[in-house]
């Protein structure tokens, strides 16, 4: 008999993944969204058999649950329903900055009732379940945070959590939960902020759309994250703010390396060495994420 996974929050990430697990798995899907016209797509699209505006009766109706919205309204909504969980239910999450739903959940959980966090490595400047799609997870991460020392982490849960990663196109990767928020500062969360740092620089002021009209390419792809919903990223960033103050030091230290480089006298040389190398490891990208077979 196929096992019920319960998905709060049907947006981009809530909506792809209740899409992919229809459409690759033998998981009985059901939902909690806002607004009842979400309810009403899902439903109509045969995503999900049962959706509810209320969290409790998806709850009572799953036995994987997972949290599907940003992460401080995750760890809020969490400590209100965690009284609603029974023994050997799951819950889980897609938060892409852990440490205020991790502390939730340990402070909530009820005893009995399993918790492994994952955090799939996909989405778009743009949200909602209008956007969602069923290959969202496709060739990329999803990485399963890890906490052996915790009585409420499981083995077993962790392969299933890993597989069903992997039955959606995924490619996974084990982290301890305790590292994640500090990897994730340096790849997502600090460059959404540089991005938007970058736009109010280039176009924030009275020659910023003249600016603007004679970018290319690498203006767009440098800041098309900085496009992305910001009440979202606003607790994603301000949640993770310690682990994104330590990386912004870090570039303010490669800010001050680059400009020294640039005092030089030398013909421009210490800046080709210092792009070559930056290029190398860029290079390194496409392998690393396995977009690219390295053999």
């Amino acid at each position: 008999m196929s096992k019920t996974v319960g998905i709060i929050g049907l947006g981009l990430l809530g909506g792809s993944l209740a899409k992919a697990l229809k459409a690759y798995t033998d998981y009985d899907v059901v939902g909690y969204a806002r607004r009842q016209e979400v309810c009403d797509a899902a439903l109509q699209d045969g995503v999900v058999s049962q959706a509810w505006t209320e969290v409790e009766p998806l709850v009572e109706h799953s036995d994987i649950v997972v949290f599907s919205l940003p992460p401080d309204t995750n760890a809020r909504l969490f400590t209100e329903v965690a009284h609603l969980f029974k023994p050997g239910q799951v819950v889980t999450d897609v938060s892409s900055a852990k440490e205020n739903f991790v502390r939730a959940v340990y402070e909530s959980i009820p005893k009995g009732t399993f918790f492994v966090s994952v955090h799939p490595m996909a989405g778009s400047e743009k949200g909602g379940y209008e956007v969602s799609h069923k290959n969202l997870f496709k060739g990329m991460g999803w990485i399963v945070l890890e906490d052996k020392a915790s009585d409420v982490y499981n083995e077993e849960v962790a392969k299933e959590l890993a597989d069903m990663g992997r039955a959606v196109g995924s490619r996974i990767e084990f982290v301890d939960v305790y590292a994640h928020d500090a990897y994730l500062a340096m790849v997502s969360h600090m460059p959404h902020l540089i991005a938007a740092i970058l736009t109010q620089v280039s176009g924030g002021d009275e020659l910023g759309e003249l600016r603007m009209r004679l970018s290319a390419g690498g203006f767009r792809d440098c800041t098309r994250v900085a496009g992305g919903l910001p009440s979202m990223w606003r607790e994603i960033i301000y949640g993770n703010r310690h682990n994104v103050l330590e990386g912004l030091s870090k570039m303010e230290d490669e800010i001050r390396r680059v400009k020294e480089i640039l005092s030089q006298e030398d013909e421009g040389q210490a800046l080709e060495d210092y792009l070559n190398r930056s290029r190398d490891v860029r290079n390194k990208l496409p392998y690393l994420t396995g977009q690219i077979k390295n053999n």
